[in-house]
Parts: structure tokens; sequence; C-alpha cells
């Protein structure tokens, strides 16, 4: 393993300061320029997801650490998943900070974490400290080149957008900008593959038991991951085997014990999607399809084509620990496209061989070819620099041409959150009249609203509600129906009500989301009691 100087582990950690600093400018932003009357949701996309993760939290904030999916009525079972989510909400209560205080640290401290554990990770490839910093700046700042989609005037590629601007498992920048367990995950499967190099090079059983508990716990926050590190684990050891000429008979023992050891998580992980109706319903509505092939490649751009001057020269030198990562980036790319539901997910993390795989292309391809080429010499020469300076100025440009897609990305929701965009901000009385709900009913008390209040009130309340998820509620599709058939006036007054039976619903949440959605007015029926009120949402109690 590498040493690294203090020296150098401060210019990481200023570096990911820069990161995390950049990152946080929208988020900033946001708070900072609130309309009168309004308050920024914490969250910049995906909102779906992020106000799952804090419904979590809030079941965190109560006893036992088992989830239960608060974005559909019919009645289970809480489960042991999102525990990254609740272990936050429990972390909330006891340093005294509100949800989203703790849940913005907990983005930049696994941010950070991602970043230093990326450096440990990428120096045991590259010696020299130069190389290792141009790595750390791949890492930190690239993306692909969907910008140049942007400049053209189009915002899709074969009819979807860049997955720059929305995959954010594909990039660490946007991984580190978006969910603090992302950044977990990838910096326990980091750690895990360090001391899984650490174990083939010395066989020691500390780096064998250490590197077991990280897998844990990387499969704790990621079950999915498992089937990641297997195929590069098998990958790696073929790659072994190709170079060697021989079985390579020590190592097989450890990934055959990693292969083991997430089995009783993952057997339970099996049983609850399997035997519990609702997350059996949840399982089946999360299908995350790949891009496609052009777009995975413009989505990794300069990247992938300097990498793959990387993936030749390891090749080509046999160099054993620099063959994991290709055996990362060969099991990646296959698991990204076979064909089953979390194909997308297997993604997570590959931005980082990518980079070490390209820092290996620029000083061993590109900085060569430029040295040899006439008119860069020309241009070198009638610039007055050296040798060393055109190749100072070749890194610069590289990495500068990575970095637009992120700048955009930044760019975008900043603007966003200066214009005050509708689904990032909440008028102020829908939020008293969503606290209402948390403080005057009891968690178990169903809620029907619309789509955006229902992905709202399970995150700050931590009541259940009639839908709001694309994946965790129940037949979405079907409930999102049957709620516009309600709110209509025309509707008969018998099927409102067997609507408020069959679900359970215990209150209706009346606001201007209802209201855009049918003109049934509320305030005379018999069955609804008026529980809360103020000048933009009325709350009512469901009689039985």
């Amino acid at each position: 393993m590498p040493y690294l100087t203090k020296r150098e582990m401060a210019q990481v950690i200023s570096i990911g300061l820069i990161v995390l600093a950049l990152s946080s400018v929208p988020y900033l932003l946001a708070y900072r320029f609130a309309a009168a009357g309004m308050e920024f949701g914490g969250f910049l996309i995906n909102l779906d997801d992020s106000y799952s993760y804090l419904s979590a939290m809030q079941q965190g904030l109560g006893d036992g650490w088992s989830y239960r999916i608060l974005f559909t009525p019919e009645e289970h079972r809480g489960a042991y998943l999102h525990t990254f989510y609740i272990g936050l909400g429990k972390l909330s209560s006891l340093l005294g900070l509100s949800l989203m205080q703790t849940y913005q640290l907990a983005r930049v401290a696994c941010g950070l974490s991602l970043l230093v554990t990326a450096y440990i990770f990428l120096s045991i490839f590259l010696e020299h400290r130069d190389r290792r910093l141009v790595a750390y700046l791949l890492i930190s700042f690239s993306s692909g080149l969907g910008w140049l989609i942007l400049l053209s005037g189009s915002v899709t590629l074969l009819g979807e957008v860049p997955m720059d601007f929305w995959l954010m498992d594909a990039y660490t920048f946007f991984t580190i900008f978006t969910f603090p367990h992302l950044s977990a995950a990838v910096t326990l499967l980091l750690l895990f593959l360090t001391l899984a190099l650490r174990y083939f090079e010395t066989f020691q059983l500390r780096a064998l038991l250490l590197g077991s508990f990280a897998l844990l716990a990387l499969c704790a926050i990621h079950p999915f991951t498992t089937l990641l590190i297997d195929s590069v684990l098998v990958t790696y050891w073929a790659l072994l085997f190709l170079k060697r000429k021989r079985l390579p008979a020590h190592e097989i023992l450890a990934p055959a014990i990693w292969a083991l050891i997430p089995i009783p998580l993952m057997t339970y992980y099996y049983k609850v999607f399997v035997s519990d109706p609702v997350f059996q319903s949840w399982s089946a509505q999360t299908i995350l399809p790949s891009p496609p092939i052009p777009n995975f490649l413009l989505g990794y751009g300069i990247v992938f084509l300097l990498a793959l001057g990387g993936f030749a020269h390891t090749l080509r030198r046999r160099n054993e620990e620099g063959l994991l990562l290709v055996g990362w980036v060969i099991s990646a790319i296959v698991l990204f496209y076979l064909p089953f539901p979390l194909q997308r997910r297997m993604i997570e993390g590959l931005h980082v061989p990518l980079c070490i795989l390209a820092t290996v292309g620029i000083f061993e391809y590109l900085l060569p070819v430029a040295t040899r080429s006439g008119w860069l010499m020309r241009f070198a020469r009638w610039r007055g620099y050296g040798k060393d300076g055109l190749h100072r100025v070749l890194v610069f440009s590289v990495i500068m041409l990575t970095f637009p897609s992120n700048l955009s990305l930044v760019a975008g929701t900043s603007v966003s959150a200066l214009s005050n965009h509708p689904t990032l901000y909440h008028p102020l009385e829908i939020v008293e009249a969503v606290d209402w709900l948390k403080n005057n009913t009891k968690r178990t008390d169903t809620v029907l609203a619309s789509y955006e209040m229902g992905r709202l009130i399970p995150a700050r309340a931590g009541n259940r509600v009639f839908m709001g998820h694309a994946h965790e509620t129940v037949e979405v599709r079907h409930k999102e129906q049957l709620a516009v058939t309600f709110f209509q006036q025309t509707t008969a007054e018998k099927v409102r009500r067997a609507l408020l039976t069959d679900y359970g619903i215990r209150y209706l949440f009346h606001g201007p989301m209802e209201r855009k959605m049918g003109d049934f007015d509320p305030s005379g029926v018999a069955y609804l009691t008026p529980a809360y009120k103020n000048p933009c949402v009325a709350i009512y109690l469901v009689n039985p």
C-alpha cells in the first residue's frame, strides 16, 4: 500500500472541500432566496426518492429500526430496509438537529469520505504524485459530453436526456450532489476493494476480516452491489489465471468467503420482497433500464476514450493490481446491459476506475503522441512552452473539457432555486397544514391528498398517504385515477365513500393541488368533519 504524506492528504482534503462547496451552492441559494411566504423543500432533483429517504428518517425518530412504506395505504409489516436513513433519523434526534440539517450534514460528510477513500484507492495504481492528482481531479469533477447536446439546441439524444444530467450513480460529483447513502455506498465499495487488494498482496487475516465488515455494511445500504462485487472478483481471478497461466489458488479463498458472507442478508431481503404483497409491488414497479449504448458512450465521453488507452496499457503490462480495474470495468458494463430490472444500478462507482484508467491513457498515450506531433510542438514553441509546459496545458485542457456538464448541473439547479421553481418550494400555509398533521394525528392515520402532497406528507409529518411515490405506492397509476375521480364534482357520493372506506382513509387534505384535480367541495359533506383550516388548506376528518 502506498505511503501518503500529510501534505498530500491536505491537498486531497482541500480539493474535496472545493467539490463540497460547489455542490452545495444551489442548496444554499435555494434556502437564502426563498420568496416571501415560501419554504424550500430541501431537495433539487429526484424528488420522489428524496422524500422517501426523508420519510425513513421520520421513522427513525421513533423506536425500532424497521421501515414501513408510508406512500401507500395497504397494511403491511415493517422490514429492515433504508437502515442508513433510519439511523440518520436517530442521529438527528440525538444531536437535536432537524431532519434536513442532519441530511445535509450527512451529504457533506459522506461526500468527503468518498473523495478521500477514492484517493487512497487510486494511489494503489498510480505511483507518481502528479498522476494521482490528475486522476483525483477527474474523479472529483469530470462528467460526460452531454453539454454538447445542450449546445446543439436539443435536450435529448435518442429520445433521452443525456445521462450526465440524471444518472447520479454514474459520476462522483453527481453522487455527492444528491444522496448521502450513495456516497457512503461507493466509499464502502472502494474500501472493500482496497482491502481485497491488500489481502491478495499479503494474505493477512486482518484484511480479510476488515473487508468482510465493509462488505456487510455495503450490503446493508445497497444489497444489489453484491452482484457487482462478485462479478468483479470472479473477473479479476480469471484475469490473474490468464496472466499467470496457472490457477491462482491462494486468491480463491477470500472471494469464496466474501461470496458467502452476504447470503443471510440477501436471503432476508429476498424473503421480504417475495412474501409481503406491498414490498412485492414495490419491487415489481422498480424497473431501472440502462440508457442506450450511444448515450452511455457520450455520458463518459472523453474519460471513456482515454480509459480505453489505459485499459490497453494495463492489459499489455499485465500489472496484477491494475487488472482489478480492468475486471471492474468489464463486469460493470456487462451487468449494465444484462436484461434484469436493476441493470442501471450496476454502474455504481464505475466512474472511479474509468478515471484512473483515463489517467493512465493520458500519460501513456496522449502526452507521448502530443510530443511527436509537429504542429503541437510548433504551437508550444510559439507560446514559449517547453515539453513539460505543453504537457501541463494538455492535461489542464482535458480536465476542463470533462467538467462542463457538472457546471451545467450546478447552474441549472441554481437557476431553478433562484426562480423559486414551484416543485422545489412549498407555500407556508401548506407547510403549516402538514405540520398540523404531524402534531395532531397518529402516524398510522392515512391521508388522502394529491400526488405532490402525498410525497411531502410522509417526509414531513410521518403519516401514511393514499399515493405519493412512483415505485412505493401500490398500483400507483390506478390510485392516481381513483384520486382524480374522487375530486370530480360529478362523482357519486357512494363512490367517494367507498374509496375512503376501502383504503382506510382517516383525513382528507384539500389544498391548491387537490383543487387542480377537480372542483369537489368537501366543506358541506356530512361524512367529512373540518379538523383544520387556513387560507390555503383545509383538512377534514373522515367520519366512520
